[in-house]
């Protein structure tokens, strides 16, 4: 990292990071109560809406040009999910003076998606309703940008945490290597039981697919960490 780089980035509080992630995963799980009670509505996802955009698409695009204007990317820890900062309408405010940890870029919204929609046909009937498109398509939109924040971005935030723990991590030359070292059983198997008991308070009825969901949410987290670091060790000065 050069020091252009280390004078943007601010140190990462690991308390409140992980108080960040319990916190978001509390708001998955609840979403996706919210949306076990509508049916799958799966055409949202192909059926086009407007713009030459899907449903789900167009709604994505909508959240994230008004976070935008509102100067949320200006941030390095808040990046857009399956578009552009250059396809977002532009920000109406300054730039910030502390921007945060720089993030890296890499796309996992084919993988977020997968597994939200996997995650999605497990909770709701398989059925079609027309006149429900429009608020399933509002509550997998603001499920699929938690997804991406409790993912892609923690991922990174936590990569660059563990970075400055294990400066090691960035003599690996592989992502088998760096992902074998970055995995701690006993850590996952926390988060995954905390997320069950969260959807058992909610009355969640499968809860094997509560334990698939968190696990695959696990694996694509650790994406963003093997992503990062790579990254930081092909880029360091």
């Amino acid at each position: 990292m050069n020091d252009k780089s280390a004078k943007k980035e601010k140190a990462i509080d690991i308390s409140e990071l992980r108080i960040k992630i319990d916190q978001l995963n509390e708001k998955l799980i609840s979403g996706l109560k919210t949306r076990s009670r509508f049916p799958l509505n799966k055409t949202i996802y192909s059926k086009e809406f407007a713009d030459g955009k899907t449903w789900i698409m167009y709604r994505l695009k909508k959240e994230q040009d008004l976070d935008s204007e509102f100067g949320r990317f200006l941030f390095y820890d808040q990046q857009p999910f399956a578009f552009k900062k250059e396809e977002l309408e532009q920000a109406k405010i300054g730039e910030p003076k502390n921007r945060g940890l720089e993030p890296i870029g890499v796309n996992l919204s084919e993988k977020i998606i997968a597994l939200y929609q996997e995650t999605i046909s497990g909770l709701c009937k398989d059925e079609d309703d027309r006149s429900t498109y429009g608020e399933a398509t509002k509550i997998d939109s603001e499920n699929i940008l938690t997804l991406n924040e409790r993912t892609a971005a923690i991922g990174e935030q936590v990569a660059g945490y563990k970075i400055t723990q294990d400066s090691s991590l960035l003599l690996l030359t592989s992502a088998e290597e760096i992902r074998l070292k970055l995995i701690y059983p006993e850590r996952e198997e926390e988060v995954i039981a905390k997320m069950v008991a969260i959807a058992e308070r909610y009355q969640i009825e499968n809860i094997a697919l509560i334990k698939e969901f968190a696990r695959k949410l696990i694996q694509i987290t650790l994406d963003s960490e093997v992503n990062f670091i790579l990254h930081r060790a092909q880029t360091r000065e």
